[in-house]
């Protein structure tokens, strides 16, 4: 029998297009015969655009000529680092009052200022923005000496949103959007908000909608209202949406809002907004509209029957861990719904966290019944109040009690139908049933399988200790590869004071070989869900990051690790306490320190194409250089970069360049409050002349500068993390080398 080696190129092409991913990779390193699997150019594209065109490195790769290979290695690698948690750079990249990590860029505030560095893209230098210039230029028609509060809300395509507000007795609040692109009126949007309960902001670079938790019902509950704005006609849009059947409050618990491919979606895991309700099943709730046309019309609901989430019966769930998101498949394209929940699986006396991935299915619009609005549910069973007295009624006969007379006479027929839809139903808990109020309103669907591939049990405390919600910081799960992470608070255990020793923890899974019968042919597996996942994975151990150290790693590596250093990076002495995080596909970002200075802001990648310029190769001995409390950043504040933002315009022109290192300068803290003078918002027009031609231009020209380019309230500056000087790659020690 010929082996691989020997099939001729079109056979084995042939081949690699009916494998996944993950295993045309791991035959590339099987030997060098196959490395041309992915070096060769125009297979790798093939490759890429038909098993992982939807990833980020895909979609990059499809605007820079040649780069295919270099993404499907880099996809790889990206996901071998995080499914054994062993990332690629881990650096102190700056020091900031309040952060904002999103799309792979980072926006931080220190002091009146707004930098913005791309760390995806191992940016050498960052935006800078004045903050008080901003809001000149954003709000002319502010009172005298105005204070407030500035806080960014999201970031995409080079457009950053933010809110500020007034600390005066009317509490007003504005929104603004502005553009790190446009030469030319680079203030996008400037609204005043009638509400900021629970705010959040999505936009691209065409579209802006805003929602708040705000609009009151008959009932007294809060429903989410959603607005929107077009960016190139710079004006609303007449119709708001109303989201009066979406439960949930908490975004990213219990709601979550997204655009993808040219529409705005919600998402909610809730039924009802009672506190306590009577329910047998579960159900995902999902609309999406267009971005260009916000109207009720044109709005997509998802239907019970097809958005089944959980039996109650499965178990009690802590809420308090409970996260819900929206990702993109990099396979296929489609988006999926990815949802964390830690339950009593089965009445267990040992919680466990399980990690459940959903279809969104959207009826289609020919089936749809205009008049009949809650036809979605025919295959649920829905008690309302015109069925409750069959419900009741047939409660009480399996008790053993008489009916009344009500439910015997007038509705008799309608009951027999009750009694055989139960029956069949396999609902049986008459002690509930009697339970049932007028306007409960429970909802019931008999279960569908659950499907391995969709379920992802988590480890349960059983081989490997379990962490309490305060000490777990960061909880993200990566759908590519099968990928649960943590950021864990883990103290030595003789250490009595309980130091701060943040490390990474995660698990993953992997397919494993075919399943055969005693016949060696192959078989389905079991109809069992925790059987057919242990036929059909393979389970790694929960792994930590950073490692136990042992005299093998030393070895290997040729000179001594020092594990105290890593932790020093990941916990800075001299900035521990309150630590909050974000977490995306390749990298994660968190703050540690004291609320009411500064804090450090830790970057980890997991992306080997992440060049952080200045960061030490791991194992190598080199001359220590200045770090936290030295040099350019004592106490965090970055005073190297003398910079005077005045307000006359011979200042403004005036051209900033860094300082010497080790000579620090005074420079005023803020605090959060920005101050507007009024002498700035009325007799002085800022506009953002010749800032920037575009966001990528700005940083890709940044190796030749020596000195920051200022124009009237942006200007660009060296990234602080080139100041700092803390942090490694671990790449060059890496036995994955491809």
């Amino acid at each position: 029998m010929l082996g691989l080696i020997s099939l001729p190129y079109e056979v084995l092409a042939n081949i690699i297009g009916n494998v996944d991913f993950d295993d045309v990779f791991n035959l590339a390193r099987t030997c060098r015969s196959f490395m041309f699997l992915i070096t060769e150019e125009s297979l790798c594209k093939k490759i890429v655009q038909s098993k992982i065109a939807f990833s980020s490195e895909a979609i990059k790769a499809n605007s820079v000529p040649g780069g295919y290979a270099s993404a499907l290695r880099g996809i790889a690698k990206r996901r071998h680092a995080l499914a054994n948690v062993d990332p690629f750079t881990v650096a102190t990249v700056g020091f900031c009052d309040a952060y904002l990590y999103c799309k792979g860029v980072l926006c931080y505030t220190l002091d009146d200022k707004v930098r913005v560095l791309d760390l995806h893209n191992s940016r050498e230098q960052e935006i800078v923005f004045s903050i008080p210039e901003l809001l000149n230029q954003a709000l002319s028609n502010v009172g005298d000496s105005m204070s407030g509060n500035f806080q960014i809300l999201y970031y995409s395509n080079a457009i950053i949103s933010c809110i500020y507000r007034c600390s005066s007795s009317i509490q007003t609040a504005w929104l603004i959007s502005f553009s790190l692109k446009k030469r030319k009126k680079p203030i996008l949007l400037v609204r005043e908000l009638d509400s900021t309960e629970k705010l959040f902001v999505r936009h691209n670079d065409e579209y802006l909608y805003y929602g708040t938790h705000s609009e009151i019902d008959a009932d007294g509950h809060k429903k989410w209202m959603i607005y929107g704005y077009k960016f190139s006609k710079r004006q609303w849009f007449d119709e708001k949406i109303y989201l009066s059947e979406m439960a949930g409050s908490d975004i990213g618990s219990s709601i979550c809002f997204e655009f993808y491919q040219d529409y705005f979606y919600a998402l909610s895991n809730q039924t009802s907004f009672e506190v306590e309700e009577i329910d047998w099943t579960s159900f995902y709730h999902c609309i999406r509209f267009p971005l260009d046309s916000p109207c009720k019309a044109l709005m997509e609901k998802t239907q019970d029957r097809d958005m089944w989430r959980r039996q109650h019966q499965e178990g009690p769930i802590d809420e308090r861990w409970m996260s819900l998101q929206l990702v993109v498949d990099e396979s296929s394209g489609e988006l999926k719904i990815v949802e964390s929940r830690k339950e009593w699986y089965l009445g267990s006396s040992r919680s466990q966290r399980n990690y459940y991935t959903s279809d969104i299915i959207f009826p289609e619009l020919e089936d749809s019944d205009d008049d009949n609005p809650d036809s979605a549910g025919d295959d649920c069973m829905d008690f309302d109040s015109d069925n409750l007295a069959q419900v009741l009624a047939r409660s009480r006969n399996d008790c053993g009690l008489p009916s009344t007379s009500a439910a015997s006479s007038s509705h008799a027929a309608a009951n027999d139908r009750a009694h055989g839809l139960f029956e069949n139903s396999g609902v049986s808990n008459s002690q509930l049933l009697r339970l049932i109020k007028k306007n409960n309103n429970p909802h019931y669907l008999e279960a569908p399988p659950r499907l391995p591939q969709q379920t992802h049990p988590g480890d349960d405390g059983s081989a490997q200790r379990t962490f309490t919600l305060a000490k777990t910081r960061i909880r993200t799960y990566h759908l590519g590869c099968s990928t649960f992470l943590d950021l864990v608070d883990d103290p030595v255990v003789t250490d009595y004071h309980g130091t701060q020793r943040l490390r990474l923890r995660g698990g993953s899974r992997r397919l494993g070989p075919p399943l055969k019968d005693e016949n060696d042919l192959l078989r389905p597996p079991s109809d069992h869900l925790q059987t057919a996942i242990k036929e059909l994975y393979v389970v790694n151990d929960v792994e930590y990051w950073p490692r136990t150290q042992t005299s093998d790693d030393e070895e290997s590596l040729g000179n001594k690790i020092d594990h105290d250093q890593i932790y020093k990076l990941l916990n800075p002495p001299t900035h521990l306490g309150y630590v909050e995080g974000t977490a995306d596909d390749r990298s994660l970002v968190y703050v540690t320190g004291a609320k009411d200075k500064p804090r450090a802001l830790i970057f980890v990648s997991f992306d080997a194409a992440t060049r952080l310029k200045g960061l030490r190769r791991y194992g190598h001995v080199e001359k220590k250089k200045q770090g936290v409390g030295e040099g350019p950043h004592v106490d965090g504040r970055a005073t190297a970069c003398n910079i005077n933002v005045s307000t006359t315009e011979n200042e403004r022109n005036r051209t900033v360049t860094l300082g010497e290192k080790g000579k620090s300068t005074e420079t005023e803290d803020y605090g959060p409050e920005i101050i507007i003078s009024s002498t700035n918002s009325q007799s002085t027009q800022v506009t953002a002349t010749e800032v920037h031609s575009s966001y990528a231009a700005t940083c890709d020209n940044s190796s030749s500068k020596t000195q920051t380019e200022k124009a009237a309230w942006a200007w660009r500056e060296n990234a602080m993390y080139q100041d700092i000087g803390l942090g490694y790659n671990f790449g060059l020690a890496r036995k994955m080398n491809v």
